[in-house]
């Protein structure tokens, strides 16, 4: 056997309660101090809109210029305001307004829009005198703010709950997303245990061989080849890519045990392209049954020697690998070599690549068959 190889190789957030019992789980409200400071910038602008639009009414006459104590008592209104929003978050995610609790919650949000609203009330009794007090009594401060302090509720809690679904959403993805990768990782590590018991039943089988010949030395000699090839094999056996470079390594190991087999019938030659990157991400064990195959159906079934040429090359931002044998080729009309290999090699890439990826076996110009694996390469 002759093997060539030209190449020099912020503030802590806080989780609201559920539903009551029966009830979807609500979304969970988390502020921060960058969110309490959006909050507070919000209600701020609402304030400028709010006195922007009164200094355009005393430019056409409508209404005289605010004074410096109204601009005070509006702000005071806009910042106590931001100051619940927190609070009506917290209450949107403890009461939300979902399927088979949408009414009490209803009636329970109408009950805090008039404890805000009255708390309202409350703040301008207490800043009142700070900013040069408010007229009417108490209960007619009340009923003058009551729709816009309802209607400023329901706002709030109507943002609260855009956020917090948008953000459950996100999370649901996220988790989807875990799921997906752990179910790809668990297949793919299913159809990679495959291929193990496959190639190591191969192996032992032509040591059997070997030994009812009377070969013993050459048996020995594969038995110690397989033992490189688990060592290596075990060394990679969480990843699902490996650099190029190990790969090719793999394979030279598992041509040294098929050498002692087949003796001068089986010539292998393995070309990598000089601007191909040995450490270029492939998938892990992708070669081997390729070659395997090419091995079993290129050279067993011939009394001639053999060959068989493994080429790497980089083209269009792929990582082309071909395996090509000069045996009978596959059977026209048919699948042809059809087996353990070849099947978790075209479904390993497909759960790793998608479909940025290229699979095919198909007959070779001058005869044979040529195996080739096309993944993406940075």
């Amino acid at each position: 056997m002759s093997i060539a190889l030209p190449h020099a190789i912020d503030a802590t957030p806080a989780d609201a309660s559920h539903a009551s019992s029966g009830a979807v789980a609500s979304p969970q409200v988390r502020v921060r101090w960058g969110e309490l400071g959006m909050m507070f910038g919000a209600w701020t602008l609402v304030g400028v809109f709010s006195l922007t639009q009164g200094w355009l009414g005393s430019l056409v006459g409508d209404r005289p210029a605010a004074t410096w104590r109204e601009v005070a008592w509006l702000f005071e209104s806009m910042w106590v305001w931001a100051a619940f929003t927190p609070a009506m978050f917290w209450l949107s995610a403890r009461y939300p307004l979902e399927r088979g609790v949408r009414v009490r919650n209803l009636l329970l949000h109408a009950g805090f829009a008039l404890g805000f609203a009255a708390a309202d009330v409350a703040a301008d009794v207490v800043f009142g005198p700070l900013l040069g007090g408010a007229a009417g009594t108490v209960p007619q401060r009340f009923l003058r703010k009551l729709f816009i302090n309802v209607f400023s509720y329901c706002a709030v809690v109507g943002i609260a709950h855009a956020v917090q679904y948008y953000r459950a959403l996100n999370e649901r993805r996220e988790r989807e997303a875990v799921l997906e990768r752990q179910l790809l990782q668990a297949r793919l590590q299913a159809l990679e245990m495959q291929i193990h018991p496959h190639f190591l039943f191969n192996t032992l089988h032509a040591v059997a061989s070997l030994i009812r010949v009377k070969e013993d030395q050459s048996a020995i000699k594969m038995l110690v080849g397989l033992s490189d090839l688990l060592r290596l094999a075990l060394r990679n056996r969480d990843a699902q890519e490996v650099p190029l470079r190990d790969e090719l390594d793999f394979v030279r190991h598992y041509l040294a045990v098929e050498g002692i087999r087949f003796q001068d019938r089986l010539n292998v030659r393995i070309d990598v392209a000089a601007d191909v990157p040995l450490d270029a991400p492939v998938p892990h064990l992708i070669l081997q049954p390729l070659v395997e195959n090419a091995i079993r159906h290129g050279v067993e079934k011939r009394a001639a020697a053999g060959n068989v040429t493994v080429d790497v090359v980089r083209a269009d931002g792929m990582l082309r690998l071909r395996v090509t044998d000069d045996g009978p080729g596959p059977k026209q009309g048919g699948n042809g070599r059809r087996g353990v290999g070849l099947a978790n090699t075209r479904e390993r890439l497909e759960h790793l690549y998608g479909t940025r990826h290229h699979f095919s076996l198909s007959p070779g110009v001058d005869g044979g068959a040529v195996a080739t694996v096309a993944v993406p390469v940075a």
